[in-house]
């Protein structure tokens, strides 16, 4: 809360009275019209298209991840107070300081004869991509897909002194890839979603805006599996579903004219998880804080702006692992696997074992272990680093 009483005073500046407005310079990465992330309650005329380059770069906890989105977004006035939009992530990258001391899911935990495993939870993810680990690819040029929103905006009522003019969208998301590896890379969660956004503002320029956005967020493309081996040496599986919370985002904005063509931005958002949810360690809400420029050139259309992640977990606190001292085998070669598994009792869990999973196993007794294998730290750190990231649109305007 800290960083949000600090942008309020921003905020109050913006609305003060300014110069003359700088006219449709409002396009926001999302691809509908509005401030940096979030939109106002305008729509483009019936008739204008507008299409062009975005991306999104943020930190989120408990995993240090850096994500950078770079996309194609479209936006159409379909009617006088109608817009629809659209964005596909055409390059996701997602860098992850260091291979995940609690390997995250689709997690293959396998019990050994006279071993007990863990009750949930087992590991720490964010839940947008929640199969990301070290293992995958972050290169920009591997062209790993995200997802494509679509979504329509209605413009309900013009304000008037202190009523907001009132707008109302729907969204709905599609994942372009369920590739396993590109899920691993940070592709998403390979399920859809769908979104209602309520929109309110107040005044033209200077502008302010609120918004709150609730999303149901769909069945993901995978989940945990457990493989216990008895006393007998016969295996049994217990698939897990991955449940993931719905979400509701809520925002403040505030847009203010410094010239005919240019225009500063500031925003404030939050992120919280709703309903029911798979149980995972550090569970964190992200608070964003953007600060950024609107301008028109022309049919252009350029939006830059700074994000600055500020609630972030207490970078470097040790914790207690859940899985501490369990065996990760997932990048032990089928071979070595085969004759590991064997010599702890625990061979019959093979034909269990799922493509492309975490493998970790819960054993007495370990013996040597093979080529690959790890055991998983007692403890492990938070990473909350470099919390400052950068969004920026550069849009066409067709009349």
């Amino acid at each position: 809360m800290k960083a949000l009483s600090r942008v309020l005073p921003a905020l109050l500046w913006l609305a003060a009275p300014g110069p003359a407005p700088a006219q449709d310079a409002r396009l926001t990465v999302g691809g509908s019209s509005g401030l940096l992330t979030l939109p106002d309650a305008s729509t483009l005329q019936r008739g204008t298209f507008a299409g062009g380059l975005a991306m999104d770069n943020r930190d989120r906890d408990p995993l240090g991840l850096d994500l950078l989105d770079a996309s194609l977004t479209l936006t159409a006035g379909l009617a006088s107070k109608v817009e629809a939009y659209a964005q596909g992530v055409v390059s996701r990258v997602v860098s992850v300081p260091e291979l995940p001391p609690m390997p995250p899911p689709p997690l293959d935990l396998i019990v050994a004869p006279g071993a007990t495993a863990p009750p949930r939870p087992r590991y720490a993810i964010y839940p947008p991509t929640p199969y990301v680990n070290k293992r995958g690819t972050a290169r920009f040029d591997d062209w790993v897909p995200g997802d494509l929103t679509v979504g329509v905006k209605a413009r309900l009522s013009e304000g008037a002194r202190a009523r907001p003019a009132l707008a109302l969208a729907g969204e709905l998301k599609v994942p372009l890839t369920r590739s396993e590896t590109d899920l691993m890379s940070g592709a998403g969660t390979g399920g859809w979603d769908g979104a209602l956004r309520a929109i309110a503002q107040w005044g033209r320029d200077p502008l302010l805006t609120a918004s709150a956005r609730y999303t149901r967020v769909g069945a993901p493309a995978r989940g945990d599996r457990d493989i216990t081996i008895d006393a007998q040496g016969r295996a049994a599986a217990v698939d897990l579903d991955l449940d993931l919370p719905d979400r509701l985002e809520v925002g403040l904005g505030a847009r203010r004219s410094l010239g005919s063509r240019v225009a500063a931005v500031l925003e404030t958002s939050a992120a919280f998880a709703i309903g029911s949810r798979t149980p995972t360690v550090d569970e964190s809400w992200p608070l964003d804080v953007l600060v950024g420029m609107q301008a028109r050139l022309g049919r252009a259309r350029l939006t830059v702006g700074v994000r600055y992640h500020g609630h972030a977990l207490p970078s470097g606190e040790r914790r207690v692992s859940p899985v501490a001292g369990m065996i990760d085998l997932t990048s032990v070669p089928d071979a070595e696997l085969v004759s590991y598994l064997e010599s702890v009792g625990a061979g019959a869990s093979l034909p269990l074992l799922r493509s492309r999973s975490q493998r970790i196993l819960a054993a007495r007794n370990t013996g040597p272990l093979p080529a690959g294998a790890r055991v998983l730290p007692d403890e492990y750190g938070i990473r909350s680093e470099h919390q400052v990231g950068v969004v920026m649109t550069l849009m066409w305007v067709f009349e």
